[in-house]
């Protein structure tokens, strides 16, 4: 009985740590510039905890990610990537999934661009990349949401046989100011 809630807590314990948004990815936008067309760029950067690393899989879909959600207005052919990143836009934004369900629910509104990006070169801790774009012809903005997926390095357990270190993916969600589709509706 002892035993079984000794694990019990430490099981609770390592899930607490790990859903705490203190220590994890963050996406944020840098700039909004707005252009002489009337259209908006967003600059967007991401910022790795130091315990965290982005790695490629063997396929764009095995990847460490990001996604902004409902990305209204979106000008094709306007989103830049830096070196070492993938862009990809579905209208079903790309949410970190385990188990075939997903870890995090954001708020996903059906057929709307969904801004994603997946690492294609690893991408060391504590790191913070800038040379995300994306213009939209929408002129207000909203609080909108972003999810990732990255990788945790857990360090081995001291004096708990069998416990080494290793990489864990983890899920993570914030918000993040992106434009609103009501500008368009006056």
């Amino acid at each position: 009985m002892l035993k079984t809630l000794g694990s019990a807590l430490f099981l609770a314990s390592g899930l607490a740590i790990t859903a705490a948004p203190a220590f994890a990815l963050q996406t944020v936008v840098t700039q909004v510039d707005k252009n002489a067309d009337g259209s908006i760029t967003y600059h967007f950067a991401v910022k790795l905890d130091q315990g965290e690393t982005l790695t490629p899989g063997e396929s764009k879909e095995a990847a460490d990610f990001v996604t902004v959600y409902n990305f209204y207005g979106l000008v094709e052919g306007s989103v830049k990537s830096p070196a070492g990143w993938e862009f990809s836009s579905e209208n079903s934004g790309r949410t970190p999934i385990w188990n075939g369900y997903p870890v995090v629910l954001p708020v996903d509104v059906p057929n709307t661009p969904n801004l994603t990006w997946a690492v294609t070169k690893p991408v060391a801790a504590g790191a913070q990349i800038d040379g995300f774009t994306a213009t939209t012809r929408m002129s207000t903005i909203v609080e909108g949401q972003y999810t990732a997926q990255v990788t945790t390095q857990l360090p081995a357990i001291a004096g708990a046989a069998g416990v080494a270190a290793r990489a864990s993916k983890q899920a993570v969600i914030g918000m993040l100011p992106t434009p609103s589709f009501l500008a368009g509706t006056k």
